[in-house]
């Protein structure tokens, strides 16, 4: 759908379901609801588990999921970062490009040419693995923690550490990951910013997501005009309950 497509059918949708009783949103409330459903069809659609994926199909169980998803991956180089305290003095730690939002994979090939799977590990694991004897990766991997990011202006730095074997010196840190896809604004805000952009900007998924993110934008703007006192609780669980 283009903006002007998206205003018109926010319009007529809202209108039905609140029987017109429901005072006009204006272009900035409009683009605020649509830029919250596209983040959250995003988060929801990646993971088979989330309350809002009814199908119970994640990133990778079908392919018009991955379909879903296919404007928005990208695959980078990530760069060394600036010397920081580190939770595990052996690791060279890296910084990830601005646009990051979820990633998928990642891999490094070392000086001598070798390739590695990187493997996200958490802080719980990473305990129980350096009370082992061998507190090193298998083979062919590399551990990677999360550090400290930074954030400035809108774009946020995400940081993190990678742990190899001796002998594995890194040539290239590669992710492919799914960036940051900019907000749906419907039009001039006249000086107020979502995310920093003030003027026009189209959805960036897959149009075959477009009708989620009306949906789901919509009901979002029902739940913000029909919540009051002690209904919020109840509607907020209802909220979670929807067609994604």
């Amino acid at each position: 759908m283009t903006c002007e497509e998206f205003d018109i059918s926010f319009d007529v949708f809202f209108n039905n379901i609140t029987s017109n009783q429901a005072p006009g949103l204006n272009i900035h409330e409009k683009s605020l609801f649509l830029t919250k459903a596209q983040d959250e069809v995003l988060k929801n659609y990646f993971t088979a588990s989330s309350k809002g994926n009814t199908t119970g199909q994640g990133f990778d169980d079908s392919a018009k999921r991955q379909a879903d998803f296919s404007t928005l991956m990208k695959v980078a180089k990530c760069t060394v970062s600036a010397t920081l305290n580190k939770i595990d003095r052996r690791s060279t730690v890296y910084s990830f490009p601005t646009d990051v939002y979820i990633v998928i994979n990642e891999s490094i090939v070392t000086t001598a040419n070798k390739d590695l799977q990187v493997v996200p590990v958490k802080f719980d694991d990473y305990a129980r693995l350096m009370s082992k004897p061998y507190k090193r990766p298998l083979k062919y991997q590399a551990w990677r923690l999360l550090n400290s990011g930074s954030t400035s202006g809108n774009a946020s730095v995400k940081i993190v550490e990678i742990i190899t074997n001796p002998g594995d010196t890194v040539k290239d840190y590669n992710i492919r990951y799914i960036r940051k896809p900019r907000p749906i604004v419907l039009g001039d805000l006249d000086g107020l910013t979502i995310e920093g952009v003030g003027t026009t900007s189209e959805s960036e998924l897959d149009p075959i997501l477009h009708e989620d993110i009306l949906q789901r934008a919509v009901e979002l703007a029902k739940i913000a005009w029909t919540s009051t006192g002690q209904d919020n609780a109840q509607i907020a669980v209802q909220a979670g309950q929807r067609s994604e």
